[in-house]
């Protein structure tokens, strides 16, 4: 089958300009990265969707290709979701099914709780939610160690190559097209000094959550870090949501795409029968 034509173009919403690559026909999926904040974290699984449905990936604002405002010093999910729902609208998808990983989960909550109207289902896998923990430092503190050594000794570039290895393992370098992966490590000021604290502090209320009216999945990696596991099942248990169990380790997306173009086929089918 003939992959579909792919777009490749800028769209300006909500007072900056995103990098956007638009592909196929049908239902409207919006795939929302997580911190590296690059469309090639599901360039791979968005070719294999693109036969059945209208695949959108973007470079989140500052990272990559979508070039950094002036004078944009920090962030927060609201501005995140905000950015989504104007690429929404600004390519006339709406309603659209959205997925989120890992922070990307955030901003696809906030989305589908501040922006209803755009959002049709949405998917989310391993929100970084740790608010939802019994203890955030704890689980968190390995994690912290890493990271501080790594920038102590080799700065915010390390710092981000250290958390892809510990989130994943060292294959994920060789999993990611050179390209992808030199602009995923190039995004590490913005990762750590501008996006970093803002998704830290986002703790939705537990209204906004149990309110939420569109149909949505939670999805949870079989290798993840057991924070990750631990928070996507609280949100679940607190949503009550299904939850999809993926093989592989936090980015599984990177190694298998496969993985994922497949099970979010099902999911989306399945959320849109509600």
């Amino acid at each position: 089958m003939k992959t579909p034509d792919k777009i490749k173009d800028f769209a300006v919403v909500n007072g900056t300009t995103l990098y956007y690559e638009k592909q196929g026909t049908g239902t409207a999926v919006l795939l929302i990265a997580g911190s590296t904040g690059d469309a090639g974290n599901f360039t791979r699984a968005a070719d294999l969707l693109a036969d059945e449905f209208a695949v959108v990936t973007y470079d989140r604002r500052g990272n990559s290709r979508s070039p950094r405002p002036t004078g944009w010093t920090a962030t927060s999910v609201a501005e995140q979701a905000d950015d989504a729902a104007g690429l929404i609208d600004a390519l006339d998808l709406a309603p659209a099914v959205v997925f989120g990983a890992s922070a990307g989960g955030l901003i696809a909550l906030d989305l589908m709780i501040r922006h209803p109207a755009v959002v049709r289902a949405g998917v989310v896998q391993e929100p970084s939610l740790f608010s939802l923990l019994p203890d955030p430092m704890i689980a968190l503190a390995p994690r912290r160690a890493l990271l501080e050594e790594a920038l102590r000794t080799g700065g915010r570039r390390a710092a981000i190559e250290v958390l892809m290895r510990y989130l994943n393992d060292d294959a994920v370098f060789a999993a990611i097209p050179g390209e992808i992966l030199e602009r995923m490590l190039g995004n590490a000021d913005t990762i750590l000094s501008i996006e970093s604290p803002g998704f830290a502090s986002w703790q939705p209320k537990t209204e906004d959550l149990t309110n939420l009216t569109a149909p949505i999945a939670l999805m949870f990696a079989n290798e993840t870090l057991p924070a990750y596991k631990e928070v996507t099942l609280a949100l679940a248990k607190l949503l009550n949501a299904e939850v999809v169990i993926v093989p592989g380790r936090h980015g599984f997306y990177l190694y298998r795409p496969q993985d994922l173009a497949d099970g979010l086929r099902q999911i989306v089918k399945s959320l849109l029968q509600r």
